[in-house]
């Protein structure tokens, strides 16, 4: 084993002994997303950052808490998320993603990690943009209850005609098939795709520059301010965990 990581799992051994005589406290890590890195169910461990996350909290929190990943469909979430006294956290969102008028405000932790849209449509007849703007009309293929708030105003002009799938995989064979023109991709479902698709590069055609920048966050109740204390102490050093850091290099431009 080497010495780093000889000191680490030491280190994490320590940090465990004050609560040993007590059991864990187990929190569910919520993901709403279907496919990898996000997803948990039918992904293996190793594929999952939601599993690989729900590990490095639970280990780090030195026996305080038991972080469980688990996978609900978005309305489910939004439905136990209307209820105040859920205790728990979802991973992987954003304040802009959650901000209905039915929902409560929610307790948000530091930045969890940076990701970004890309724009991707057939090399054959890839849809051109021009400072930002699609320069003719296209179908444009979005996620069922995902919100596009920049592509709004081209989809009230007709530029944009949206088509919704359930899910991004779904949404590039619909693209493949010529059903739509143009889809966002997250650059961290890249990879997954990728491997999903061999000749995904033969006729994708995937802008270079981000249609979208953004940054990913956990968040939990304003009923849970010692979850979110622990989150933003955990944080820093997720950051600096070598292990983390490679898995996100795929993301890296």
């Amino acid at each position: 084993m080497p010495i780093k990581l000889k000191k680490w799992l030491l280190v994490i051994s320590l940090m465990g002994l004050g609560t040993a005589a007590l059991a864990a406290e187990k929190v569910q890590l919520l993901t709403y997303y279907t496919l990898p890195p996000f997803a948990v169910d039918s992904v293996p461990a190793a594929d999952s950052y939601t599993v690989q996350l729900a590990h490095w909290l639970s280990q780090w929190s030195g026996g305080r808490f038991e972080f469980v990943p688990r996978q609900v469909p978005r309305l489910r979430l939004d439905y136990m998320l209307a209820n105040p006294e859920w205790r728990g956290v979802v991973a992987w969102a954003n304040p802009t993603w959650f901000s209905a008028p039915e929902q409560p405000d929610f307790l948000w932790s530091r930045v969890l990690m940076r990701d970004h849209n890309l724009r991707v449509s057939r090399r054959a007849d890839k849809v051109l943009f021009a400072q930002g703007h699609p320069l003719k009309a296209a179908r444009f293929g979005g996620i069922s209850g995902h919100r596009y708030e920049y592509l709004e105003a081209y989809f009230r002009s007709g530029l944009l005609q949206r088509e919704d799938a359930q899910n991004e995989l779904s949404n590039v064979l619909k693209l493949q098939h010529k059903r739509v023109d143009l889809i966002l991709l997250q650059a961290s479902s890249l990879p997954y795709l990728r491997a999903q698709l061999p000749d995904f590069d033969r006729w994708a055609y995937v802008d270079e520059q981000p249609q979208f920048e953004f940054e990913r966050f956990l968040f939990t109740s304003h009923n849970n301010p010692d979850l979110l204390l622990f989150l933003n102490q955990a944080l820093p050093h997720l950051a600096r965990d070598p292990g983390w850091t490679q898995a996100l290099q795929p993301l890296a431009r």
